[in-house]
């Protein structure tokens, strides 16, 4: 469904802007995600506030809350994996879980050496940690997480 609606609204522009979406549909609608699942965050942790949670908590929620979110819009539309077998379905699951944990930790030790050792602007690393963090967490998904099996391809 969601499939079907992005297609009526990429028909209405010129052919070459089709191919160029088409050709990198899968990079744009990860950014498209990624700003909805910022969104998540930042909305569950304001709730979290105010529902009086602490930030430790706060934060908790808002990264479980918004990596969940991520990662079904990612299996589902982003990257076209819609099997729910339980052995694919954990496999990607716990890789999604694995790879946002392993660039989260990527992510702090950046910001603890740029701001707390080096003594950089934290708002500018952190807009860096980002863009790294979006790249990183792409290829995850692309190249490893959901990839596609070859046809031949056996278990």
């Amino acid at each position: 469904m969601f499939e079907k609606f992005i297609h009526k609204i990429v028909g209405i522009f010129p052919e070459c802007l089709q191919k160029l979406y088409y050709k990198y549909e899968a990079a744009l609608l990860y950014i498209f995600f990624g700003g909805l699942t910022t969104l998540v965050s930042v909305g569950t942790q304001f709730i979290a506030y105010a529902l009086g949670a602490s930030t430790a908590a706060a934060t908790s929620i808002s990264w479980i809350i918004a990596v969940m979110f991520a990662f079904f819009s990612n299996k589902l539309w982003v990257f076209g994996s819609k099997s729910f077998e339980k052995k694919l379905f954990l496999r990607e699951f716990f890789s999604f879980i694995g790879a946002r944990l392993l660039s989260f930790l990527l992510e702090l030790g950046f910001m603890l050496l740029t701001v707390d050792v080096l003594l950089w602007n934290k708002y500018i690393m952190k807009l860096i940690a980002q863009v790294f963090v979006l790249v990183l967490n792409y290829i995850f998904s692309r190249f490893f997480i959901f990839k596609k099996k070859k046809e031949k391809e056996v278990d």
